[in-house]
């Protein structure tokens, strides 16, 4: 069994999600009672998101390598960092550890491509929305992004920041949210949306639609953890 590890905290509620659903997974998966091992290392969000706000990147960076390199005594055989925006600076993470990563941008990009999905929205924080970092992964698979515009983004971010990692969950900011889904729709004939902030799924889902395809990147991510974790 590989040894797998988390950078958690970044926000705790997503975290949480992370942990329950590994631990479903595996034990659905090899049809067992068992539970996996999972090293999980929390971080400060408030330290994190300052470098974020004061666009510190290298900070961010370093911070992210000190916390990794931690896990990285444990001789696990795989980290995941649970959140989506701090993969803002993946590759200079992955250039400068040892122990391999698992991108959540990656999987993400790759089950999209499986599905033989070209257009899709993007929703997250703004950081994630406007960064670049998933259009970089996406255009190795011919994937087109499309992120709502400023005044959405403005109010995702806002209420992703406020509600979400709080784990408040207020049914106007739910019922705006469909509706900027639906503008993407229509205005940008998107055919999926990627909820590429690992708190919204705590607020959208796929029943929430029923003529496009809702991608939950924390399910997505869980899954290829839980495939390193048992591969032979």
């Amino acid at each position: 069994m590989k040894r797998i590890a988390l950078i958690g905290g970044v926000g705790p509620e997503s975290t949480i999600e992370y942990y329950r659903l590994i631990i479903k997974r595996f034990q659905e998966r090899l049809n067992t009672k068992d539970y996996p091992e999972i090293i999980i290392n929390s971080i400060n969000m408030t330290e994190m998101l300052n470098c974020l706000f004061n666009n510190q990147l290298d900070d961010l960076a370093n911070l992210l390598i000190e916390k990794i390199k931690i896990l990285e005594k444990s001789e696990v055989d795989y980290v995941a960092i649970a959140s989506n925006t701090p993969h803002i600076v993946f590759d200079n993470l992955a250039d400068k550890v040892k122990v391999s990563l698992i991108s959540i941008v990656e999987e993400t990009c790759k089950v999209i491509n499986d599905k033989k999905i070209q257009r899709v929205g993007l929703l997250g924080t703004k950081f994630t929305m406007t960064s670049g970092f998933y259009n970089k992964v996406a255009e190795k698979y011919e994937i087109e992004i499309i992120i709502p515009d400023s005044i959405d983004q403005d109010f995702i971010h806002d209420k992703y920041m406020t509600e979400l990692l709080i784990n408040k969950i207020v049914p106007e900011t739910k019922k705006q949210l469909i509706q900027i889904v639906r503008t993407l729709k229509e205005k940008k004939s998107i055919e999926a949306v990627v909820l590429a902030g690992t708190e919204l799924p705590l607020i959208l889902n796929q029943s929430d639609f029923d003529d496009i395809e809702i991608l939950d990147t924390t399910k997505i991510h869980v899954e290829s953890i839980v495939s390193r974790m048992i591969e032979n």
